[in-house]
C-alpha cells in the first residue's frame, strides 16, 4: 500500500503527539464575521462538511477536493479546514492536499512551520512527495534568513535526494540542481544531469530548462545543441517561459552559424511565446527580430508593442529599445518626453549603456 493510500493508528497518533492538531486548529479556525459578505450561502456547512467534522475521513476528503475547485477565499478556507480536520484523522491523502495549502499561504496564513512537520511525518512514513516538501520549506527557511543558513540547505538537499529515491520526481528535479550547482553540498554535476534528466521525462518542467542549460554550457558531459534545443522544446511547451527565450537565441545562433534562414521562423514564435509567459526577455528578442526583420518581414508596430510589453516586465533592454523606437516614432507616435522615461527605466533597470545617455542628456539640458 503506498504512503498516500491512507496512514491510520500510528500516524494519527502521532500527529497529536507533536501537537500539530491544536496547532493546525488555530491556524484554520475563522470566525464568520472574517468571511467575506459575498459568500454568505457558501459558508454554511455542507452534510458532507457535518461528517467530516463527526469524524468520516471519506467525507473531508469528498468535501475539500470540491471546495478547493471552487472560487472564492471562503470556499478554500473551508477546503483547508476540511483536508486538515482529515489529517488529524490519519488519512495521509488529506494530509498531501494539506501541506501545499499551509506552504502557499491558500485558505489561511502561510504556515511553513506546521506544513514542514506534517511533511515530515508523511516522508517517515516513505512519501517522497512529504520528503520534497520537507526539503523545500527547508529551502524557503535557509534563503529568508540575513544570511544563507547552510546547514538547511545541506539537510534539504539529503531530503530532496531521500524524496527522489522514494519516487517523487518533483525531489528528483530538485535534488539534481542541487547536485549541479554544488548547493548544500559538493557539487556532483554528472549525479546532477541524471537526475535532471530522470525528472525531464516525468514532465517536470523546470528540469529540463536546467538539464538543457547544463547541455548547452557541457556543465557533465560534452556540449550538446542538438540535445540542448530538444529539452528547451520540452520546457518551452511546459510552460517554463524563459526557456522558450532560451530556445529561440540557441535557433537564431544556428541560423547565424548555418547561414541557413529557415530557423529563424521558429526563433519568433518561441520568442513570442516567452513573451507571453511574462518574460521580458523573450518579449525584447521579439521586438529586435521585427524591427530589424531579421529573416522575418520587418514591423515596427508589433516590434514597439513587444518592447513595451518587455519594459513592463522589467526587462532593461526592452525599455532601451522601446526608448529608441518611440523617439524615432518607429511604429508608434514620437514621444521625446517617454522616450526619455523609458530611457530612465532601462537605466534604473541596470542598462549602463542608458544611462550613459540619461547623464549626457542632462548634461546637455
Amino acid at each position: 500500500m503506498s504512503a498516500a493510500a491512507g496512514i491510520t493508528g500510528a500516524f494519527a497518533l502521532k500527529l497529536r503527539r507533536i501537537g500539530l492538531v491544536l496547532a493546525l486548529a488555530a491556524a484554520w479556525s475563522v470566525p464568520s464575521s472574517a468571511l467575506p459578505a459575498d459568500q454568505g450561502a457558501a459558508s454554511e456547512k455542507s452534510a458532507v462538511e457535518r461528517a467530516c467534522e463527526a469524524g468520516e475521513v471519506a467525507a473531508c476528503l469528498n468535501a475539500g477536493r470540491i471546495l478547493v475547485q471552487l472560487s472564492g477565499e471562503a470556499r478554500a478556507i473551508r477546503a483547508r479546514d476540511m483536508f486538515a480536520r482529515g489529517c488529524e484523522l490519519g488519512s495521509a491523502d488529506a494530509c498531501h492536499l494539506l501541506v501545499p495549502m499551509l506552504i502557499e499561504g491558500r485558505g489561511g496564513a502561510q504556515l511553513l512551520d506546521v506544513a514542514a512537520e506534517v511533511a515530515k511525518i508523511l516522508c517517515e512514513a516513505g512519501s517522497g512527495q512529504g520528503c520534497s516538501w520537507q526539503a523545500n520549506v527547508l529551502s524557503r527557511q535557509a534563503a529568508s534568513d540575513l544570511q544563507t543558513n547552510h546547514d538547511n540547505l545541506s539537510a534539504a538537499r539529503k531530503l530532496y535526494l531521500q524524496g527522489c529515491d522514494l519516487g517523487s520526481m518533483e525531489a528528483c528535479g530538485q535534488a539534481g540542481a542541487l547536485l549541479a550547482t554544488g548547493t548544500g553540498g559538493p557539487p556532483d554535476p554528472m549525479k546532477g544531469y541524471e537526475l535532471l534528466e530522470r525528472a525531464c521525462r516525468a514532465e517536470q518542467w523546470q528540469a529540463c530548462a536546467n538539464v538543457a542549460v547544463m547541455a548547452r554550457d557541457g556543465l557533465a558531459l560534452d556540449a550538446d545543441w542538438a540535445a540542448a534545443r530538444d529539452y528547451f522544446g520540452m520546457a518551452c511547451d511546459g510552460g517554463i517561459a524563459n526557456a522558450c527565450n532560451d530556445l529561440g537565441i540557441m535557433w537564431m545562433q544556428l541560423s547565424d552559424r548555418s547561414g541557413d534562414e529557415r530557423w529563424r521562423d521558429p526563433a519568433l514564435l518561441v520568442f513570442i511565446a516567452s513573451c507571453d509567459g511574462g518574460d521580458g526577455a523573450g518579449c525584447s528578442n521579439a521586438a529586435r527580430q521585427l524591427r530589424e526583420g531579421r529573416g522575418v518581414p520587418t514591423d515596427f508596430v508589433r516590434a514597439y508593442d513587444f518592447a513595451s510589453r518587455g519594459c513592463e516586465a522589467n526587462s532593461a533592454r526592452a525599455c532601451l529599445l522601446a526608448s529608441d523606437m518611440r523617439g524615432a516614432g518607429e511604429g508608434v507616435e514620437g514621444d521625446a518626453q517617454t522616450a526619455r522615461a523609458l530611457r530612465q527605466k532601462a537605466c534604473d533597470l541596470g542598462q549602463s549603456s542608458a544611462c550613459a545617455m540619461v547623464d549626457a542628456s542632462a548634461r546637455q539640458d
